[in-house]
């Protein structure tokens, strides 16, 4: 019988993974993470053991907090600092998930390790889900560092309202559970006063230019804002969005709608799934979690960096955040960090 760990989180999505991968033969074991040294509330312990007992299965408790600290909370704050805008979550795939976690799975003779992503690996490679409202392979190509064989995704294949429905079946004692749309590491509070906390140079006034350097207007606080943003720049006579943010200068530059848009980009840190990328080719490119992928050519490839064309101009790309490209058949060949576009 195939050992599996299953990453739980005390949520239904993880939860129900670990049910589906019972029902095909598994032998299943939890590892539930902590990422804070002590939680003021939603301690995701205590609903991952209500539901390995319910499914009667052996669940381990790990903390993780210096890990995470290290490598993904200070990155999160040194992101904020550069007049970045970070992804936490897949910093958190990178290290923690896939990093940490997938390495115990498998130094401790476990067959795979699976969360409850809604993704789907295949072949070595990793595609949409099929709830498309849900899909996640965006967060996930950093699963290409690893052998992503040994990653199971139970879910790709569901839709959430199936999820659900699997969970109250099963009499689940999370089976009502609202989803979290926050930041899982921050507690009691918004990010902005994180941030005020742990950094507080980002909440030093300054200016706000227009692309001829002209001051136009004043800000509360670079951490405030990302690129095509609206909110927050006052009332500087024409409708005006964020065009750029220069840390050093503590300055948030504003620009026209039509300013805001970026004919390529140049992407770091790239991870790329077994095939590589092909310079020259063109590929699908989504620049953000909710955005639309767009098509775009590679120019240049050098194994760290790539640089991509768009077809058309793309519309407020933000460094810090990550690019994945996706080729004709819906599988994720490559991601990374916008470093910046043009």
């Amino acid at each position: 019988m195939k050992k599996v760990l299953v990453g739980m989180s005390g949520g239904i999505d993880s939860s129900v993974t670990v049910a589906l991968l019972q029902q095909k033969g598994y032998a299943v074991s939890g590892i539930t993470m902590r990422v804070l040294p002590q939680y003021e509330k939603n301690d995701p312990a205590v609903d991952a053991l209500s539901v390995a007992k319910k499914l009667g299965i052996d669940l381990e408790i790990v903390d993780v907090s210096s890990a995470f600290e290290n490598s993904v909370i200070q990155n999160f704050i040194e992101e904020y600092r550069m007049g970045n805008t970070p992804n936490p979550c897949i910093c958190c795939n990178s290290n923690i998930k896939f990093g940490l976690l997938y390495n115990y799975a498998i130094s401790n003779g476990y067959d795979f390790f699976a969360t409850g992503h809604y993704a789907i690996i295949e072949d070595g490679c990793l595609y949409r889900g099929l709830d498309r409202q849900k899909d996640q392979s965006y967060f996930l190509y950093p699963v290409y560092n690893v052998d992503c064989s040994r990653i199971l995704f139970p879910l790709g294949a569901l839709t959430k309202k199936e999820v659900r429905n699997i969970a109250a079946s099963l009499g689940l004692p999370n089976a009502n559970k609202d989803e979290s749309q926050d930041i899982c590491f921050i507690q009691g509070t918004d990010y902005s006063e994180f941030l005020r906390q742990r950094c507080s140079s980002l909440f030093k006034p300054g200016p706000v230019k227009n692309v001829d350097g002209k001051v136009i207007g004043t800000h509360t606080g670079i951490y405030q804002f990302t690129i095509g943003q609206r909110k927050g720049l006052g009332a500087l006579g024409s409708p005006m969005y964020v065009k750029d943010i220069l840390p050093l200068e503590n300055t948030v530059i504003a620009a026209g709608n039509q300013e805001l848009f970026s004919n390529c980009l140049l992407l770091n840190n790239v991870v790329c799934g077994a095939g590589g990328v092909e310079t020259g080719r063109s590929y699908q490119v989504q620049v953000r979690y909710r955005s639309a992928a767009v098509s775009g050519k590679i120019e240049s490839y050098n194994g760290q960096s790539i640089k991509i064309v768009f077809d058309q101009p793309v519309r407020a790309i933000a460094p810090g955040q990550s690019a994945v490209l996706y080729n004709n058949k819906g599988a994720v060949v490559a991601g990374g960090i916008i470093q910046r576009s043009n």
